[in-house]
This record gives C-alpha cells, sequence and structure tokens, in this order.
C-alpha cells in the first residue's frame, strides 16, 4: 500500500499536470496571499455619526428672502397701479405736445379732414387688434408696438379734424381734460363701491349713448345745424366720467384682478378717455359761428 505522503501522490501525477508546476497543497497553504488595500481620499470616507437635533442657522443679510416673499414689498396691485398710470401719463404728455405743436404749425385754411379720418380708421383697426388678441398680449413687444401705433395715429386723427385749431383753445381743453380724468380716477380708487357704478350701469349708459348718438347725428347730417353738433360733445363728456370711474375700480383691482402684463391695454383704456375728454372739451369751448 502506498503511504498517505503527498510526495508519492506528486510522483503518480501525469507528466502533463507536473509541468504546469502546481504547488502542492502544503506549499498553498504556507505561501502568504498578498493583501489589497484600497485607499479612498478623506472626500470619500464613509463617516458615521449620530444624527443631532441642530438648531435652526441664523439668516444672513445675503440669504434673506425677497421683499415679495416676506411681504414687505409694494403688492401685485400696486406695481399693476403705477405701470399702468406712468404708461399712460406717457401717452398723454405726448399727444399734448403734438396737438399744441400740430395746432401752431398747420395753416388754418387747410382741409385736413380727410387725412384725419383716414388715420382714425386705422387707429380703431390697430385698437381693434390690440383687444383680441388676448394671448398675444402676454408679449411685451406686440402690445408696446400696438399700443404706440394706436397712439400716434389716434393722436394725429383728432389734431387733423379739430376745426379752427387755436392754440389757446387747445391748452384750455388739454386743461379741462386732465382735471377731469384726474378726478374720476381718484374718486374710482377712493370712494366706496356702492356709490360707483357696475357693470350692468356702464352697459346701460352706453346702449343710450349709442342710441342718443346715432339720432343726433342723424339730424345734424339732415339739418346741419351745430346744436346737434353741440348735443353730442355734451353726451360724450358725460359719457366719460362714468366709464372713467369704472375702469379707475380696473386699475385698482376693486373689481377684479387682472395680470402684470395687462396694463398695457388698461393704459391705452385710460389715454382713450383723456382724449376723448379733450375732443369734447375744444368743441364744447371752441365757439362757433352760428
Amino acid at each position: 500500500m502506498i503511504g498517505g505522503s503527498s510526495r508519492n501522490y506528486w510522483v503518480f501525477w501525469p507528466p502533463a499536470l507536473q509541468l504546469l508546476n502546481f504547488p502542492s497543497q502544503q506549499q498553498q497553504e504556507q505561501v502568504p496571499r498578498p493583501a489589497v488595500h484600497f485607499e479612498y481620499p478623506p472626500s470619500h470616507q464613509l463617516r458615521i455619526a449620530p444624527h443631532r437635533l441642530r438648531a435652526p442657522r441664523a439668516v444672513s443679510d445675503g440669504d434673506a428672502p425677497s421683499s415679495q416673499d416676506t411681504g414687505n414689498g409694494p403688492k401685485p396691485e400696486v406695481i399693476f397701479m403705477r405701470r399702468c398710470y406712468m404708461m399712460a401719463g406717457l401717452f398723454s404728455v405726448t399727444t399734448a405736445i403734438m396737438a399744441m405743436i400740430l395746432s401752431k404749425a398747420l395753416p388754418l385754411e387747410a382741409d385736413l379732414v380727410l387725412p384725419g379720418f383716414i388715420c382714425g380708421v386705422v387707429s380703431l383697426f390697430v385698437l381693434f387688434v390690440l383687444c383680441i388678441g388676448t394671448k398675444c398680449r402676454k408679449f411685451y413687444w406686440f402690445s408696446f408696438i400696438l399700443a404706440g401705433m394706436f397712439v400716434s395715429l389716434a393722436g394725429v386723427s383728432m389734431i387733423l379734424v379739430l376745426l379752427e385749431r387755436n392754440l389757446v383753445v387747445v391748452c384750455l381743453a388739454l386743461l379741462a381734460a386732465s382735471a377731469v380724468i384726474v378726478i374720476c380716477y381718484f374718486a374710482g380708487a377712493w370712494l366706496p363701491r356702492i356709490v360707483l357704478p357696475g357693470e350692468a350701469t356702464i352697459l346701460l349708459l352706453v346702449f343710450v349713448f349709442v342710441v342718443a348718438s346715432i339720432f343726433v347725428l342723424i339730424m345734424f347730417v339732415f339739418t346741419n345745424r351745430r346744436i346737434y353738433q353741440l348735443l353730442y360733445f355734451i353726451f360724450l363728456a358725460i359719457m366719460v366720467i362714468p366709464t372713467a370711474l369704472y375702469h379707475a375700480q380696473v386699475v385698482h383691482g376693486r373689481r377684479f384682478k387682472l395680470p402684470v402684463y395687462e396694463f398695457v391695454i388698461c393704459a391705452v383704456t385710460v389715454y382713450l378717455h383723456f382724449l376723448l375728454s379733450f375732443t369734447a372739451f375744444y368743441y364744447l369751448i371752441w365757439t362757433p359761428r352760428w
């Protein structure tokens, strides 16, 4: 019998396996295995520490939230109102300066009613596009371009159709229109809503004004009497007052709140009230030859 020595087993292994130089079991046990150590940078080392409750960190001045988040800044309604009045004031001042310059530069004998009528029709078309472009008004460039076109065309149209463009009468009408608009919008912002016109009142007044204007204008065309022209501008001056009172509630957010980008069309409405008031007061102050 062959002893249990491992050398005897090594003798009887095939030569092919002996050439592979496999170490014996004792040699495998005696040869130490190299230990592999993986070194990680300090930032990747796992830190296990017990969770501790910490007091909230004090917020420095640089990390403080904005004034709108804390409620200390102006409200969106105030921002909307300021932008609306600033743009409406810019439109009104531009038209007033242009009216005073053209009333002195244009000759009195020049018949410019037809060019003024064409400019008026184009301005109404631009205003119609601005009113129906609800989604496009979100883009400021769209609102600014159309608002500027309407203000320019409407102002030129109003000046060209004036009879006997007198600088003194123009200045008086500008002052009267400015005073009425300021008083109406101030009253619409501070008076109780119970005394201010609402939607139903405005619709009724608009219907009455349209019917009365159609009747007066038809009578003026057939009779050619100045009294009917004077009545039309009296109705126009009266109609501006309740509409301005109602629109002041919209600008100040008392009726309903509009998005911030809608301040452009609200400024156009304020300017339209100013323009209509100026036209009405000009013909009421101006004394025509009967």
